[in-house]
Parts: C-alpha cells; sequence; structure tokens
C-alpha cells in the first residue's frame, strides 16, 4: 500500500475538565486493525509520521494522540492534576477511536516512555477492549537516581505551587544514535522542556502502582526495551515484563538502543517487529 493510500488527518476530542485534546490519524483502507498510539514526556504525535505511514503500508491504521499540556493539545505543559486523568483522557480517546473504524475491529495500544506507563496503568485499571499491546522504553524508574532532595523539595512545592513549571533539559543525543533525528528533537517547536511538582510526584506514584498491579493485564504484551537507556531503568522495567502473568508476554531488549527505539538507526526493524507481532496476535 502506498502512502498516497493513507488519510492522513487531525482530529479533537473532548479531554476531561473540557480541555481540548489533538490527535493525529493515518487511516489505511480495509484495515486489519487499529493502533492507539500515546507518547512520551515533551513530545508529540507527530514524530511518529514515519510509524503511523509504515504500519499503514501493512493495513494498520494508527491514532496518535497529544496528552494534555503536549503538542497542539491545550493545557498547561508537563503538567496534570492527577495522574489517572491521564489514564480517563486516554479512554475517551479509545472510545473516539472505536467510533472512527469498523465495528469490530481489533485495537491495539502502541506506548511509549510516559505513554508507556500510562498504557500500563490503563490496562491495569481499565476494563476495555484491547487485543494487545506494544510498550516500548516504559517509564518504570529513572536510569540515574534522583537525589533525595529533589523528591523532598517536589513533594513540598507540590503542596504550594503544584503547577509551577520547571525546566527540565533532556539531552537529544541521548535520546537517539540518529544524529538528524536528535536535531530535529532539538528544533521542534512543539516540544516543550518543563515538568510540574504535581505531574512529577502523581507520575512516581503511578509508577509505584503500575509495578504492584501487573497482575490485572490480562490482554498480550510486547515489550521493547532499550538496551542502552539514558533515561529510564531498563532492568527494573524487564524485571516487570518478566514477572507479568498475561496470557501472551513477549520481550526484547534492544542492544546498543538509546531511550527513543522508534527513532533510533534500526527503527525499520524495530517497526516491522512490531508489525509481526500484531499479525501474529490477529491469526
Amino acid at each position: 500500500m502506498s502512502i498516497e493510500t493513507l488519510r492522513m488527518n487531525h482530529g479533537y476530542l473532548e479531554g476531561v475538565g473540557r480541555l481540548r485534546l489533538h490527535y493525529r490519524t493515518w487511516e489505511a483502507h480495509e484495515s486489519l486493525a487499529a493502533l492507539v498510539l500515546v507518547h512520551g514526556l515533551f513530545e508529540h504525535s507527530g514524530r511518529y509520521e514515519e510509524f503511523g505511514e509504515f504500519m499503514g503500508g501493512h493495513r494498520f491504521s494508527t491514532f496518535a494522540l497529544d496528552l494534555r499540556g503536549h503538542g497542539v493539545s491545550e493545557g498547561r505543559r508537563g503538567h496534570t492534576p492527577r495522574f489517572d486523568v491521564l489514564l480517563q483522557d486516554l479512554d475517551r480517546f479509545r472510545r473516539e477511536v472505536q467510533g472512527l473504524v469498523p465495528v469490530g475491529l481489533p485495537l491495539f495500544l502502541v506506548a511509549h516512555s510516559l505513554g508507556g506507563l500510562i498504557g500500563l496503568r490503563y490496562l491495569e485499571e481499565y476494563d476495555a477492549t484491547m487485543a494487545g499491546a506494544v510498550i516500548t522504553a516504559p517509564w518504570l524508574g529513572t536510569a540515574v537516581r534522583i537525589p533525595r532532595w529533589q523528591i523532598l523539595a517536589a513533594n513540598v512545592l507540590n503542596r504550594i505551587l503544584p503547577a509551577f513549571p520547571f525546566p527540565h533539559h533532556i539531552d537529544a543525543d541521548e535520546l537517539t544514535h540518529d544524529a538528524e533525528r536528535a536535531a530535529n528533537y532539538r528544533e521542534d517547536p512543539l516540544i516543550h522542556g518543563t515538568i510540574t511538582p504535581r505531574m512529577f510526584m502523581e507520575t512516581a506514584s503511578a509508577i509505584d502502582l503500575a509495578l504492584r498491579r501487573g497482575d490485572r493485564i490480562g490482554v498480550p504484551v510486547l515489550f521493547l526495551l532499550a538496551g542502552d537507556d539514558r533515561l529510564v531503568d531498563t532492568p527494573r522495567s524487564l524485571a516487570f515484563a518478566r514477572s507479568l502473568q498475561a496470557s501472551q508476554v513477549t520481550i526484547d531488549v534492544l542492544d546498543g538502543h538509546y531511550h527513543e527505539v522508534l527513532q533510533e538507526h534500526g527503527r525499520a526493524a524495530v517497526m516491522a517487529e512490531i508489525r509481526d507481532w500484531i499479525m501474529d496476535q490477529l491469526d
């Protein structure tokens, strides 16, 4: 299927608190499945254009949400009043996608980094109709230990200035070995670099819950973990994935890959692995 046969579009839905949330679509003709994609912290859905086009070429339609406070969506940058709000937004988006595709079309969750944490918590808490999930480099811990004083400071600020924006620098060269993709990240006007104390503390609580409630996940899951991740704790994600009692768990640690496995030099092979795994679930 050529790119010309894809329907590439933008849409909006109402999130929690009547926030206007933006999403992008790459819809294939006679789709075999729909992919509900959730991006990572600071980034946005537009960075998954190549992924959407690749999957569309194999008759998988991709629907990618801009999280609240990210991309074109409304909301304070890098902030959420509660982590559960992100799960509720995702559930609204999942229902939006179900209304856009033929009845009965299988839905798969594809979620990266912060999106991976959101996706795992969603699978643990929501009895949604998902045929499976692809989780890449989930944020289940940081690669470098956060100093205790920073955690204490964030806890104090969470009570008195919960939405105060703090700059958080990510070295784009530690996201991917692809210099062009790293440069694109630095120059992207839709990428922000702030996180609020409330977001930080809510994420920490969500990580703790995710690690304790993995037994609630009952759908097949493909974990793609970066072997040389400089941002999140790959060994912790690996231990979590191995602990799951889901009907089918597939784990691949991608040797030498930095955090953004879908922006790396080897991304074509990673996308093909995702395609093949989804096809196996449909058989």
